[in-house]
């Protein structure tokens, strides 16, 4: 129990241990992932043992392992020297210490080795800055050694070799567990060497830890030609046209217009550069208006006040492209507090400052106003390079990238790529459907010729309007329906009939023939000077032809309706009169004939004496008779008529 209570004991010691150690190296920057290890020779000629790169990769300890620790190959000669070397992948870091982790248990191959920050990957290290093991004694396994030094090279190198336990002598060995390099890459620090070092620094190095110039500041852009050592700022002010506390930056109101109201003391001294000579103005709503004079790009500003200002009330800072429109701009400060520094990206004309203090006997002493820019001509960290020439407004400050588009004609990042054939304007978005050739590159107008079918225009980049088609749109499609027709050949979209006054087609291209008119040509007029409109149908004045009526003389007239009906009576009439006619004369006939029968049998009974003592009975037979042809003739007056008349019905019916 007391022996696993001691082993647990010893496992969280060395765990504390490295952790300890692994944060006190990630707390700096390690530079060891931005570059590659190479060593001398391997362990055996086996590169998979030993490998160079193991030094600088986890885990952080002195346990070694083939697989976990650099190692050169033994040589019993007393001559060979080993090393083991870092490239960094960028041109050179500020190197502030480096803490090597050797094999545990292995002090003696590591006595006497040196450690060098160089520029060359030479060995022997030729540098001035190089920690070389002191004697008399064995070096501890794990140490960091400071250097605070430039360079691209780090070379572990040994030349001594070792005695062992048993006396025998081995050549130099290198057996690396882990090395981590600390510092950043030149011009930058911060705890990941994100911050930019001063430009005033000189050769732009500054210390990783607190961005302090190295080896002091360049004055070059200062005011009185002063900046402080450590932080590089110049205290004075700047010179011309510069601004910021290092004077690194091109200051647009140097050229600006510069008014306050109400009126103060030398209003014009405050974009001078010069952080002594101030503004000072008593009263309440003071406002400052920096008029650039042009629309340019604004990453930020940076105010110095005096020391009489009256820091009551709100503050307020504003952007806008009209002097007199400052309240409807945009808002890039407001607050209680004075700012002295304010950054953001805005394109404007006009920055006005409004401290609104409304103590009547309130001071505001502003000293320097810098805007942080660049004229919408050039670009760059100081303004020193012009923008592409055919970029429509300013370019990126950083790049020089047109930002705004380019000059009609012209495309790509920086504009420099003239449109392609047969696109013109606004980078090139335009499309141009000339006939012959291209058309301009910068407004699209097109050479004689004309546009291609379904286009017209000057630059022919418009469809053709409704209801119309072909090369320039000249040719109509009035007969397909509603109109609306393919732009360049016609075709109409609905297939289904066309317009009136047209034949049926695809294209209903064909009007109707001379006098007819309506739905696929159905419909006829009968107009009398001359066809009527294919379309409507109306006739031209003149009016119709006989018996016609109607806008298109395709009704029959209630005149020629009436007089029909009039001839149709007379024609019944006419027959039915001819019909009775005959049925009389055909009754008449019948009862002369039998008249004539009974005069001649009365004349024969004459003759005889029978014959006159049947006289009488003959006059009874002939009043007999009489009365007889009496009713014959009455049925023939009545029946037959009748018959004929039903059996005529009854034919037109069957028919």
């Amino acid at each position: 129990m007391y022996l696993l209570e001691m082993k647990t004991h010893d496992l969280l010691l060395v765990f504390l241990i490295h952790t300890t150690v692994l944060l006190a190296v990630i707390a700096q920057h390690n530079l060891t992932p931005f570059g590659i290890a190479t060593q001398s020779s391997y362990i055996g000629g086996y590169i998979q043992f030993g490998k160079p790169e193991y030094a600088i990769k986890p885990p952080i300890s002195n346990e070694w392992s083939f697989y976990v620790c650099s190692h050169t190959n033994i040589n019993r000669s007393r001559t060979p020297a080993d090393w083991w070397m870092f490239e960094l992948s960028f041109e050179s870091a500020f190197i502030t210490d480096i803490t090597i982790y050797y094999r545990e248990g292995f002090a003696r191959r590591m006595d006497g080795f040196k450690l060098c920050v160089t520029n060359t990957s030479t060995t022997p290290p030729v540098s001035d800055s190089c920690y070389e093991d002191p004697d008399p004694g064995l070096p501890n396994i794990t140490q960091t050694i400071p250097f605070n030094q430039l360079g691209k090279y780090v070379i572990y190198y040994d030349n001594k070799g070792s005695t062992e336990v048993d006396g025998r002598y081995d050549g130099p060995v290198i057996e690396l567990c882990y090395v981590a390099i600390n510092g950043c890459q030149k011009s930058f620090w911060g705890s990941n060497c994100e911050v930019s070092c001063a430009v005033n620094c000189i050769n732009g190095n500054c210390f990783p830890g607190n961005g302090s110039c190295i080896w002091g500041c360049n004055p070059v852009d200062c005011l009185n030609d002063f900046c402080n050592k450590d932080t590089a700022v110049c205290t004075d002010g700047c010179k011309e046209r510069k601004t910021g506390n290092h004077c690194n930056k091109y200051n647009l109101a140097s050229d600006s217009l510069v008014t306050q109201n109400p009126s103060g003391t030398a209003v014009a001294s405050i974009a001078d550069g010069n952080k002594t000579s101030c503004s000072r103005t008593l009263g309440k709503n003071v406002t400052f208006l920096v008029d650039l004079k042009k629309a340019s790009i604004v990453t930020g500003i940076l105010i110095t006040f005096g020391e009489h200002t009256i820091t009551e009330g709100n503050h307020s800072v504003y952007a806008s492209n009209t002097s007199s429109g400052w309240k409807n701009g945009t808002v890039l400060y407001d607050g209680k507090s004075f700012p002295t520094e304010i950054g953001f990206f805005a394109v404007f004309r006009y920055l006005t400052f409004v401290s609104r203090v409304q103590h009547p006997y309130a001071m505001l002493e502003l000293c320097e106003i810098g805007v942080v820019g660049c004229p919408p001509t050039h670009y760059g960290p100081v303004c020193t390079y012009s923008c592409p020439q055919n970029c429509q407004g300013p370019c990126d400050l950083e790049s020089g990238n047109c930002i705004f588009g380019c000059f009609n004609g012209w495309t790509g990042y920086t504009c420099e790529q003239e449109c392609n054939n047969w696109y013109f304007g606004n980078n090139c978005l335009m499309e141009c459907n000339c006939l012959v050739e291209p058309c301009n590159k910068v407004d699209g107008i097109c050479p004689l010729g004309g546009c291609k079918e379904g286009w017209h225009g000057k630059s022919c980049d418009q469809r053709c309007s409704k209801g119309y088609f072909g090369r320039n749109c000249d040719r109509p499609c009035d007969g397909c329906i509603s109109q609306s027709c393919e732009a360049t050949d016609g075709l109409c979209y609905n297939t289904t009939g066309c317009e009136p006054g047209y034949l049926y087609d695809e294209y209903c291209n064909n009007t109707c023939d001379n006098w007819y008119f309506g739905n696929n040509c159905t419909m006829k007029c009968n107009c009398l000077t001359g066809p009527c409109s294919w379309f409507t149908g109306t006739c031209p004045p003149g009016g119709c032809k006989k018996g016609w009526q109607g806008d298109s003389c395709d009704k029959v007239s209630a005149k020629t309706v009436q007089s029909n009906c009039l001839l149709s009576t007379q024609v019944g009439l006419f027959i039915g009169g001819f019909l009775l006619g005959v049925l009389m004369t055909v009754a008449v006939c019948i009862l002369v004939h039998r008249k004539r029968q009974l005069r001649k049998k009365q004349g024969k009974d004459n003759n005889t004496e029978q014959t006159q003592s049947h006289e009488q009975q003959h006059y009874d037979d002939v009043q007999h008779v009489q009365m007889e042809n009496v009713s014959t003739y009455q049925d023939l007056m009545t029946h037959p008529t009748s018959n004929v008349y039903d059996q005529i019905n009854t034919a037109y019916i069957n028919q």
